[in-house]
């Protein structure tokens, strides 16, 4: 199995400790790929070069595409992270306003839609319901409908060399409970909702093309993949 990592942080605390918890289930005959806020693009620029022209031409290029690259060759995603303010810190939105691309309503890849996605949070205390929703719902506009969340609350306890023994035993627990869920991993297929999704994208690019005398790229890869007609 192929996992590519995307870490929010590159501080060795309480996620990098949790994520390694859960990776170390994995290690033996899995092939992994992690990422760290030194290997994100840069915020984006709003360019918009990436829809007229192609993601290629992105000037983030040279970072966003090895990481999207890793993430298409793999069976298993993993996002772990730190909660700031409640949702993922700028390292992982950074990302995802990167690869918005790829969602299904502009230039979606079918390698996505098999895939399955683990999100790892921490927090001090605060709910981590948000900032998980903040990966999931990218991926679910990249067609990706088997996410699993597991999030910690520390309750103030999130300086690692001086975590108690009780929060270390929580997160070997969380972390062995996340891996239950994914060890026997099969390529998934769209659930209902991405499924929805991907159908009204279809029925807008068929609008779309109907006043376009050459069809954006968006409404080509669509034409491409024999998703709608060409006129």
């Amino acid at each position: 199995m192929k996992i590519t990592v995307i870490n929010g942080t590159p501080q060795k605390g309480v996620t990098y400790h949790m994520k390694e918890m859960f990776l170390d289930h994995l290690r033996d005959g899995n092939e992994i790929t992690e990422f760290y806020p030194e290997d994100i693009p840069p915020f984006c620029v709003g360019c918009k070069t990436c829809f007229l022209r192609g993601e290629q031409l992105c000037p983030h290029t040279a970072k966003t595409m090895p990481i999207w690259e890793a993430m298409l060759k793999s069976d298993l995603l993993v996002f772990a992270y730190p909660v700031y303010a409640l949702r993922a810190p700028a390292s992982i939105k950074s990302l995802l306003d990167h690869l918005c691309v790829h969602w299904m309503v502009h230039r979606p890849d079918t390698q996505m839609f098999s895939k399955t996605a683990v999100i790892l949070t921490n927090s001090v205390g605060a709910p981590n319901g948000s900032a998980q929703k903040d990966v999931k719902t990218s991926l679910s506009w990249m067609g990706v409908s088997n996410v699993y969340t597991c999030g910690a609350g520390m309750m103030g306890d999130v300086i690692w060399d001086k975590i108690s023994d009780e929060h270390v035993k929580m997160l070997e627990r969380k972390t062995a409970k996340m891996y239950e869920k994914i060890r026997d991993l099969k390529p998934q297929r769209m659930k209902l909702r991405e499924r929805a999704k991907f159908f009204v994208c279809k029925q807008i690019h068929k609008m779309a093309l109907k006043s376009e005398n050459t069809p954006s790229l968006d409404n080509q890869h669509y034409i491409d993949h024999g998703w709608i007609k060409a006129k």
